[in-house]
């Protein structure tokens, strides 16, 4: 049967909402953590029960939320209703009035907003600016309610909040690929996150509403939520309104923690701003004649940080962030490769490399997979994805940009009659990677222990004709020295190379007379084991990061196959060296 005829069914998309609270300077995750939340979508034709009109709401006459935007609070919805609410008994006592505010509360349109066209991906200054004004006006509009001070921002604010955000999205974290807050980007602070899920895709007779023409109850079950598209400002500042709407009224899963955050929880700062990160998911529906299809959804996860910050340059406001672009989907391959592995002398197998198949689409926990030479698995890590801009420009296939991996596996007690190591990416539908997954199985490596050694004498940064650049001096040993000797930094906090320098063309380095008395005669190369190089640094390089040297020999000048690595510790690299 022609597409064109059938009608599309069971096609929503879902919404959820996390919260993280300061309490005596420590931070601590509410009671409740986000469950993984399927992509299937299925038809909700339920009628709300409770969609009564006329209640009696405790906003009827107050005027400073009836202007421009109205937020109505049931009646029983008070400071200390929202207060009390620290176990599931003070929940369910509380649930039944507060989510009367979710029947009860519509976006307002706004014409100018309307006419105002937006690129989720690439908001303008001027664009953040709106968001941010708007989102702390209803967050303030709420306090306002119950007499409370209002939070501020400032350029600063919003651009730290806007770095915060941005490293959600570099990292592929959301709450509906089943992360959470993540405490390493946080430090401590304070965070709202309220999740949507919009259409991005182009299928013929799959059509979307507006954002903007959402209404309270369509989010009343957070499973549920019916197809939005974001093109406006209108839709946007729709998408804020309900992601609100739902921490204030909707949140009884995580005990309303995120109305406590803005309303009863004394913020030790006081400066709040907001921000999106981006990522995609997979939706699954099925025409009227029971052929079942797939579609792109893009999760926007609005974050809620009270921040401080020292950038005030509103030039910077942009979304400089990026989201997998459209791929082939006729691409029936499967592509990998491995970089590097190397065992540790703590034991610690280290792996770098890529996977990248369109059979990774719905299929969004990946884990590395060490076996022995007798199959047996050794252990599994669930990895972070990392930027590989590399592999997008030789495979187009499904999130090709994101194909990285950099991880290690604790293998330290495992490790006493294990001749080789087999390592399998996989891609599972599932969190535990057991079921739903399509593999990729790298040769075995055969284990080097004891053939190499080497240390980092001296590293320095230092300012080289305007750029900075990093010498490093030090030596190896090895029975294995090939080609061409490269030094790369290695960023381990982003997981990414950041500069590399081919410090020989031969394997033979400096002398090293005290390396040779010491190694002279298990190593080939002992005689001339020393190297030292200098590395210009790219402009912007991350100070602070954790960072380390890898030692490479290869047989050709690109490094880039056929080599043997071993890795150097360097830890934080900052100006304050100079």
């Amino acid at each position: 049967m022609n597409n064109k005829w059938l009608k599309a069914v069971s096609t929503m998309a879902v919404t959820t909402v996390a919260g993280l609270a300061l309490v005596s300077n420590n931070a601590r995750a509410d009671t409740t953590s986000a469950e993984p939340i399927s992509q299937q979508l299925t038809v909700n034709n339920q009628t709300p029960a409770n969609t009564a009109t006329s209640l009696n709401l405790y906003s009827n006459n107050l005027a400073q939320v009836q202007a421009i935007q109205a937020i109505n609070f049931p009646a029983g919805y008070t400071l200390d209703a929202v207060r009390n609410v620290n176990s599931q008994a003070a929940v369910d006592a509380f649930e039944q009035t507060a989510q009367q505010g979710i029947y009860n509360n519509n976006y307002q349109s706004d014409t100018a907003a309307a006419a105002q066209a937006v690129d989720l991906n690439s908001l303008t200054a001027d664009q953040v600016s709106q968001l941010n004004q708007y989102g702390l006006n209803l967050v303030n509009r709420a306090r306002a309610e119950f007499g409370l001070a209002p939070f501020t921002q400032n350029a600063g604010t919003i651009n730290q909040v806007r770095a915060l955000a941005l490293e959600y999205q570099f990292r592929n974290e959301s709450l509906l690929n089943g992360h959470w807050h993540d405490y390493e980007i946080l430090q401590g602070r304070s965070e709202n996150i309220a999740t949507h899920q919009v259409y991005m895709d182009q299928i013929p007779n799959l059509a979307a509403r507006p954002f903007a023409s959402a209404v309270g109850t369509d989010f009343a079950n957070v499973n549920a939520v019916p197809l939005f598209t974001i093109k406006t400002m209108d839709d946007l500042r729709a998408c804020v309104y309900y992601g609100l709407m739902g921490m204030l009224f909707n949140d009884a899963g995580d005990l309303f923690g995120h109305a406590q955050n803005f309303l009863t929880v004394q913020q030790p700062i006081t400066t709040l701003a907001l921000y999106p990160s981006l990522t995609y998911a997979t939706g699954r529906g099925t025409w009227s004649n029971g052929t079942p299809f797939t579609f792109r959804l893009e999760n926007i996860d609005m974050h809620y940080i009270w921040a401080t910050g020292a950038n005030n340059n509103q030039d910077d406001f942009g979304n400089q962030g990026t989201v997998t672009p459209d791929w082939d989907r006729t691409d029936n391959g499967n592509y990998a490769w491995l970089d590097g592995a190397f065992i540790s002398s703590t034991g610690q197998l280290v792996a770098t490399g890529w996977h990248a198949t369109n059979a990774a689409q719905g299929r969004p926990y990946h884990y590395l997979i060490a076996l022995d030479q007798n199959g047996r698995e050794l252990q599994r890590v669930a990895t972070h994805r990392v930027d590989r801009p590399d592999v997008q420009r030789a495979h187009n296939v499904y999130d090709a940009a994101k194909a990285g991996f950099a991880t290690q596996l604790d293998l330290a007690t495992k490790l006493a009659k294990v001749t080789s190591i087999r390592l399998i990416s996989r891609y599972s539908g599932s969190m535990d990677g057991n079921s739903d997954y399509v593999d990729y199985w790298f040769a075995p490596q055969e284990l080097l222990s004891g053939q190499e050694a080497g240390y980092v004498d001296q590293h320095l940064l230092r300012q080289v004709g305007g750029r900075t650049a990093l010498t490093v001096a030090g030596w190896r040993v090895t029975n294995l020295a090939r080609g061409y000797h490269t030094l790369i930094l290695f960023d381990n906090t982003r997981g990414r190379e950041l500069a590399r320098q081919t410090v020989a063309d031969t394997p033979t380095g400096l002398a090293r007379p005290d390396i040779m008395r010491l190694y002279g005669r298990q190593y080939l190369n002992a005689p001339h084991a020393g190297f030292t190089g200098t590395i210009s640094l790219p402009a912007g390089w991350p100070q602070g990061d954790d960072y380390t040297i890898i030692s490479r020999y290869t047989p050709t000048p690109d490094a880039n196959r056929d080599y043997v690595d071993v890795f150097y510790h360097l830890g934080s690299l900052n100006f304050e060296q100079l």
